[in-house]
């Protein structure tokens, strides 16, 4: 028998948290958890061989626990399985603004209806043009279109997509049911997958924040020296560890067990990073093969008693050194997974699993011919992509692509599916190569361009800073209070920092700047200030009226912003934990 490569594929579920007092402001939680977080698990289930790895953030988790608890009220999905001779005016506006969000190709032109309203709803005077049984066919087509292929497959889902119009509130309401009892079985999937070993699960820091820059904006520097940084130099470890200690906490109070690993968000590591990851249990995590190239800067290592030259360095996991103990570290081949994450979307599934497969068995082959058959005991190959997002570009959702897949990766011998922890084994941490230290960056171009430097983003970050020095300077003051006064003010000070924990998350200033484009940028906007609002009302102090001034497109000539004033916060010292 030869000698298999292990493989070991991670995908990253994750949604950041749109919750704004009693509702959820966006419903892309919920969509996905109907698309595709259940349906991800079952793929598993449906090949038993197969062995992978799950991340997923405790922010999607606590989502997800919202909406089954009926804790929180979302308009949008409400509006799914709401009377359609009961809606207003505003209702039905927010129905043709909302229920078209989804891919035209991949999702709407599925069904024969669904593509005759979208076209229904082009141009002026949509309003007068919609019945009320369109209406209803409208809010079954989008739920069914955020519909896992797998589902689509069983009842009541088959027989709506056959009907395809003509819906009843009856329907309605019996879809409404069924995707509420199959997000219900996300968690209970998964735990079941992980406790039988077919897969692993990993988690991320509670509210997904770029950890390095949290530690203290100044990494940015290691790959970017020229990058203009925030007013304010954020330096706040303390904050880094709380995001870590919460999130293990409530994924270990979920699946009943911690995890071994841990995706940082957006891959973002520096040397700190790593030793507050290692500091709190966690005996592996990863990141890119961009981050590893600059970490090396050409340096070849020893791996047994081979030298592993730089063009082979991301197929094996290193070992790091941090005052906190030693950690794993893998780094994922960016081209493996940006064939699944952005190009496969497009080809024939059995073209695209064997085209994947050929470049695995390729990798092999060139790792045997320069180091020999037993290299193959050390090495591993990564590949990590986001979980979720890229299956709307697919046709089926990707069924047919990971269905093949799975098929092909557990029938080829010269290739072992394993987990991440599964590549270490049991064996120590001394056998891996060494790297000596990390030079700061992320999955995305080994650099933090995406989160800081931009105008947008480092007053984004100013805003942050401000808000955490106000919390600081509570916190001190509740010190010197004792009694029922203390406790009180404690209370508001926990409520407090539960927002800044959700403002400094990374999804925020993904939409700052000018490297991506959303039609919802203004509620990414809004909530990320929202948030920090909340941070001042929660201690009882004014709010900055520059919080109620949006960011996005502050410093852009297409922003109209006539007539608002801006006064910057004013610059104080660096504040550090």
């Amino acid at each position: 028998m030869p000698t298999p490569i292990k493989l070991a594929i991670l995908w990253h579920q994750h949604q950041p948290y749109y919750r704004a007092g009693n509702q959820f402001l966006m419903p892309w939680a919920w969509l996905h958890a109907t698309k595709d977080y259940l349906e991800m698990a079952q793929h598993f289930e449906r090949h038993p061989a197969m062995r992978g790895t799950i991340n997923l953030v405790p922010s999607l988790l606590q989502q997800l626990e919202e909406y089954l608890s009926g804790e929180v009220f979302d308009p949008t999905v409400e509006l799914m399985s709401k009377p359609a001779e009961s809606l207003t005016a505003p209702e039905k506006e927010l129905m043709l603004d909302s229920f078209f969000h989804a891919h035209p190709e991949r999702m709407i032109e599925r069904s024969v209806r669904y593509r005759e309203l979208f076209e229904l709803q082009k141009g002026p005077g949509r309003e007068r043009r919609f019945t009320e049984q369109e209406y209803r066919d409208l809010a079954v087509h989008y739920s069914l279109a955020w519909t896992g292929e797998i589902a689509r497959g069983r009842e009541p889902f088959k027989s709506l997509i056959a009907k395809d119009r003509g819906f009843t509130e009856a329907e309605k309401k019996a879809l409404a049911k069924a995707q509420r009892e199959n997000v219900s079985k996300i968690v209970s999937l998964h735990k079941e997958l992980w406790e039988r070993g077919q897969i692993e699960l990993t988690t991320t820091p509670y509210y997904h924040p770029i950890l390095p820059l949290l530690i203290d904006s100044e990494s940015a520097r290691e790959a970017m020296p020229a990058i203009t940084l925030p007013t304010n130099h954020i330096a706040a470890p303390t904050e880094a560890e709380v995001q870590l200690e919460k999130g293990i906490q409530f994924f270990e109070s979920i699946f009943e067990n911690p995890p071994s690993g841990m995706w940082p968000s957006e891959g973002s590591i520096s040397n700190e990073a790593l030793s507050l990851i290692r500091k709190n249990g966690i005996r592996w995590t990863a990141s890119d093969e961009s981050v590893l190239a600059q970490s090396l800067e050409g340096r070849k290592a020893p791996c047994g008693d081979r030298i592993i030259d730089p063009e082979y360095a991301r197929f094996f996991p290193w070992r790091i050194e941090t005052p906190e103990g030693e950690l794993a570290v893998f780094f994922r081949d960016h081209g493996l997974s940006d064939d699944i994450g952005f190009r496969y979307s497009s080809w024939n599934a059995e073209e695209a699993v064997q085209h994947f497969v050929n470049n695995v068995l390729q990798i092999r082959s060139g790792l045997i011919d320069s180091y020999g058959e037993a290299i193959l005991e050390h090495a591993c190959i990564s590949v990590i992509l986001d979980g979720e997002n890229c299956w709307e570009y697919y046709e089926h959702n990707g069924f047919y692509f990971l269905d093949q897949l799975y098929h092909l990766l557990t029938h080829t011998p010269e290739i072992r599916p394993v987990t991440f922890s599964e590549a270490l084994g049991p064996s120590e941490l001394k056998k891996l190569p060494l790297l000596p230290q990390v030079k700061a960056g992320s999955w995305i171009d080994a650099n933090f361009h995406i989160w800081i430097g931009h105008s947008e983003d480092n007053l984004a970050w100013d805003y942050l800073y401000q808000a955490t020095v106000a919390l600081e300077q509570e916190r001190t003051q509740a010190m010197a209070l004792s009694g029922h006064d203390r406790e009180a003010v404690l209370k508001r000070i926990e409520a407090a920092h539960k927002e800044l924990m959700i403002a400094e998350g990374s999804d925020w200033c993904w939409w700052y700047g000018d490297e991506h484009f959303s039609l919802q940028k203004d509620l990414f906007d809004e909530l990320y200030r929202m948030h920090l609002r909340e941070v001042y009302r929660k201690l009882g102090r004014g709010i900055p009226e520059e919080l109620s001034i949006p960011i996005w497109g502050r410093f852009s000539d297409k922003a109209d912003i006539e007539g608002k004033k801006y006064s910057a916060m004013h610059p104080t010292a660096t504040f550090s934990e």
